[in-house]
C-alpha cells in the first residue's frame, strides 16, 4: 500500500512539474527542450535494452522524437540534467539511444539537419564508416565533467538501456 502511495505522488508531482515547465508529462523542461529520458532497463526491476528503431518508436508513441544534439548547449544541458537526475553509476553512466542516423560518412539528425562529422559532439575516431546503416548513442566519456559524446553503433543489432526523447511543445 506504501508502495502505491509512493508511485501515486511521484506521478502527481511529475504532472505538476511538467504543466508548470510548459512541457506535457512524461516530457521536462531542461532549459528551453522540453526532454524525456526513457529508461527501458532498469538496473533493478522489470525491463529489457531496446534497439535504435524501438526507442524511436517509444518516442514517437509519447508525440515525441528521439532527440537531436544540433546545439552545443543542448548536448551539455541533457548532460547535466542526466548527471543530477539520475545519479547512480547504473542510471548515469548509461548509454542513451539519440537521434542520429547514418550510412558511410554521411550523417544526419531524424530531423534531416546534417551532422558535421568534425564536431565536439563524436567521441574521437568516431563515427565508424561502414556501409551499413549506423545510429547514434550518447555514452559517457567524461566523468570529472559529466560530459557526453556521440557513439555511431548498428542500431538494429545493438541495444541500449535508455533512450532520450524529445517533443516540440505547441505555443
Amino acid at each position: 500500500m506504501a508502495s502505491f502511495s509512493l508511485t501515486f505522488l511521484y506521478l502527481i508531482g511529475s504532472v505538476i512539474a511538467s504543466v508548470a515547465s510548459g512541457c506535457s508529462s512524461p516530457y521536462q523542461q531542461v532549459e528551453r527542450w522540453c526532454i524525456f529520458v526513457n529508461i527501458t532497463a532498469p538496473a533493478v526491476g522489470p525491463g529489457r535494452p531496446i534497439n535504435w528503431l524501438e526507442a524511436r518508436a517509444s518516442c514517437q508513441q509519447s508525440n515525441g522524437d528521439l532527440v537531436t544534439l544540433e546545439k552545443e548547449r543542448k548536448l551539455f544541458a541533457i548532460s547535466e540534467h542526466i548527471s543530477l537526475n539520475f545519479r547512480s553509476e547504473s542510471q548515469g553512466g548509461w548509454v542513451y539511444w539519440v537521434g542520429a542516423l547514418g550510412s558511410n560518412r554521411e550523417w544526419k539528425w531524424v530531423n534531416n539537419i546534417p551532422i558535421n562529422l568534425l564536431s565536439y559532439i563524436w567521441l574521437p575516431n568516431q563515427p565508424s564508416v561502414t556501409p551499413t546503416t549506423q545510429h547514434g548513442r550518447l555514452v559517457p566519456a567524461d566523468r570529472v565533467h559529466g560530459r557526453r559524446y556521440l557513439l555511431s553503433a548498428d542500431g538494429a543489432k545493438s541495444h541500449s538501456p535508455g533512450h532520450i526523447c524529445e517533443r516540440q511543445e505547441k505555443d
